[in-house]
């Protein structure tokens, strides 16, 4: 299938699967002409990575999982399963970080409200 016919199937844009590609998510595309031709494997890739992205995993988090999934018929789970649960590691980091910025700003109102009230 043509570029364009897999950014409408995945939702990515023809840019964005430009991209992967020139960063190494995409295996380089078949060319057929001046055409790029990719396969379904490639569809299924780029609709992971759009995917995942909505999930908030960076492009750079996928790199590794991108490359080994695109060398092997299935996706390697176990390594997925390690990629999520350092994202959620992360998300709680942040979470707990968002509610300590919470308090301080709370506190902050209530030195404010009773010094110039």
């Amino acid at each position: 299938m043509y570029i364009g016919q897999i950014a409408k199937i995945t939702g990515a844009s023809r840019k964005a699967i430009r991209h992967y590609e020139s960063i190494g998510l995409l295996p380089p595309a078949k060319r057929q002409g001046k055409y790029r031709v990719y396969s379904e494997r490639d569809a299924f890739l780029v609709h992971m990575i759009k995917h995942a992205q909505s999930f908030g995993f960076s492009l750079a988090e996928l790199r590794e999982l991108v490359a080994t999934t695109s060398k092997t018929p299935r996706l390697p789970l176990k390594m997925a399963q390690n990629l999520i649960i350092r994202k959620r590691a992360a998300l709680r980091r942040q979470i707990a970080d968002i509610r300590a910025l919470d308090k301080r700003l709370m506190q902050l109102l209530r030195d404010m409200t009773r010094s110039f009230n």
